[in-house]
């Protein structure tokens, strides 16, 4: 995933690497690749499938979930987001909008890379955002 991308992110990007001297790609390259991380991102899918699986023929335990764990496909279109080569969709819109649901399996690295970039995630109007540690 190319972070540089994003417009709110460079001010973030920049102030990293002027404190450290390993590439700031590398450094989220670190989080994507990490095996243990992997693992734990893999068991969360599987339960997640496990609870679509049980809510199954029902349509509001299944929209809750999808709220929860799902990823926001309007918004990301209304982005102009499209998957990458890997038919991987970004984690975050231009606005910082957080487009993973809050419990979504893969939300531990997409928090693990904000916090790198030094960003927090706050809830505001109902959605999570990412935003630049003032």
């Amino acid at each position: 995933m190319d972070y540089n991308n994003i417009p709110f992110k460079n001010l973030s990007i920049n102030r990293l690497t002027a404190n450290t001297t390993k590439p700031v790609d590398q450094k989220i390259a670190a989080i994507d690749d990490n095996k243990r991380l992997n693992r734990v991102v893999d068991r969360r899918y599987e339960r997640m499938d496990k609870k679509f699986d049980r809510a199954k023929g029902n349509a509001v335990k299944t929209a809750k979930l999808d709220k929860k764990y799902g990823y926001n496909y309007d918004a990301a279109k209304k982005a102009g987001i499209t998957p990458d080569e890997t038919g991987h969709w970004a984690s975050i819109g231009d606005d910082g909008l957080i487009l993973k649901g809050s419990k979504h399996p893969s939300m531990v690295k997409t928090k693990k890379v904000e916090k790198l970039l030094g960003n927090k995630i706050v809830k505001k109007n109902g959605n999570l955002y990412s935003i630049t540690k003032g």
